[in-house]
């Protein structure tokens, strides 16, 4: 009866163990303290009375109008963030249709850009600690599930910035679908906005942003070998 009891313990407890498995086993590749400090690279972002600020808020109402229509329906499928969904969401443009089990490598790739994409804009985000469009207009968004009325952090933009990144990685594996790559990538951050969830200058730093985290993931042998794998791993599917 007690060993019963033990295996049916395990067994219970085993899915709420292997999430923990898999962060463990697919961290950063640098932590937040080893990571550039966006927020001296980014200028700060507009303020109320930025004459910049204009374009924030055009591109507010341009997201807002397009909500009901099928743009604003993939902008809402856009609010995901994971390796799996990037590796869904860019499958369409590519060379091969990927998925975490037949592309492990990649998955295992993407999902420590992922979070290392985390870590690298967390300083920015604390530093300008600005507020978000539909908390500034208390206005309601197109995911609402996700809205949170004490997170200001909406500089940098976070989708972006990991959106940006997983297409500059799928670039240099993939080169000649690079138009295709680059503009979902773009797409995802401006869905951003469409939601109500970013102003444009949120989106257009997160792709600064990348492009950073770009340079110095190239700078680290780590990331280049995973890097090499994943391209071993696609072209010889």
């Amino acid at each position: 009866m007690k060993k019963n009891l033990i295996v049916l313990a395990a067994a219970l407890l085993m899915p709420l163990l292997l999430p923990a498995q898999n962060r463990q086993a697919y961290g950063p590749f640098y932590t937040v303290e080893e990571a550039p400090h966006l927020e001296k690279i980014l200028p700060p972002p507009p303020s109320l009375t930025d004459n910049r600020f204009s374009d924030d808020w055009a591109q507010y109402q341009w997201g807002k109008s397009i909500r009901d229509t099928e743009r604003g329906q993939q902008a809402v499928k856009d609010a995901g963030i994971s390796a799996r969904f990037f590796m869904e969401r860019f499958s369409p443009v590519l060379s091969h249709p990927l998925n975490p089990d037949d592309y492990p490598v990649l998955y295992e790739l993407f999902s420590k850009a992922h979070r290392t994409e985390s870590n690298a804009g967390r300083s920015a985000k604390t530093y300008f600690a600005r507020v978000r469009p539909y908390q500034q207009f208390k206005e309601p968004t197109a995911v609402p599930q996700a809205e949170n009325l004490t997170d200001f952090t909406s500089y940098p933009s976070g989708h972006t910035h990991a959106a940006w990144l997983m297409g500059m990685i799928l670039t240099s594996l993939d080169p000649d679908h690079t138009e295709d790559i680059m503009k979902v990538a773009y797409e995802i951050g401006q869905s951003r906005v469409i939601v109500g969830f970013h102003y444009q200058s949120d989106v257009d730093a997160g792709r600064v942003a990348a492009s950073v985290t770009f340079a110095r993931l190239c700078a680290m042998p780590e990331f280049r070998e995973m890097l090499e794998k994943a391209r071993e791993e696609y072209w010889n599917d």
